[in-house]
């Protein structure tokens, strides 16, 4: 592995740091709502990071790949935790992350015009999926018009199944945030079986 930073490495920092952001407004939203789970487990100080600083002044030059993964883990173990606890306090809070999720997205809308193909690629940007190399997502066709990928690993779950949580609920959420991003344009989104998807107009 080069001890030099390139664009990937950027790119993959920047989403987790998405995800980051993410958990923070979760985190708020709840302690904002005075949901107890935040004062009786001290649930923001266990899965909030306030690390902000850029990449270079952060990561281990000497062992990039192995850090980058390292912050990738942390980021999917410190949401599940998250997400479990919150929900199993209460529930019908999933309507409130859902609602969260979706705002997230909108912030993030792409421009009216962005077809299938445009939207995958700013979602590719923006939606952690393990390291580059694990390769979760292949494209299976790819045009303007419609763009199908299938995802052949639930790397998610196992972050989810260790703290006892459900891990269709990342799948959930994820959605959401995928319609927020969709929200401006005309595109659809659609899974018509397990781990296949598609972006259409």
């Amino acid at each position: 592995m080069s001890a030099f930073l390139g664009p990937i490495h950027y790119w993959l920092y920047n989403k987790i740091q998405l995800q980051e952001e993410l958990i923070r407004k979760i985190a708020e939203y709840g302690e904002k709502s005075g949901w107890a789970v935040f004062s009786e487990k001290h649930l923001e100080e266990k899965t909030v990071n306030k690390e902000l600083r850029p990449l270079n002044e952060l990561i281990d030059v000497m062992n990039i790949h192995g850090w980058l993964q390292e912050r990738v883990q942390d980021a999917e173990a410190r949401y599940a935790l998250l997400v479990t606890n919150i929900l199993a306090e209460d529930p019908e809070r999933l309507s409130d992350l859902e609602e969260i999720a979706f705002q997230f997205g909108k912030a993030r809308a792409l421009a009216p015009e962005s077809d299938a193909a445009d939207a995958y690629r700013k979602m590719d940007d923006s939606l952690l999926n393990g390291m580059p190399c694990d390769r979760v997502n292949v494209i299976t066709e790819q045009d303007p018009a419609r763009t199908s990928w299938v995802q052949e690993e639930d790397i998610h779950a196992p972050f989810w199944t260790a703290v006892n949580g459900d891990p269709s609920l990342y799948y959930q959420l994820r959605k959401k945030i995928m319609e927020g991003m969709l929200s401006e344009t005309a595109l659809h989104f659609d899974t018509d079986e397990e781990w296949h998807y598609s972006l259409y107009q």
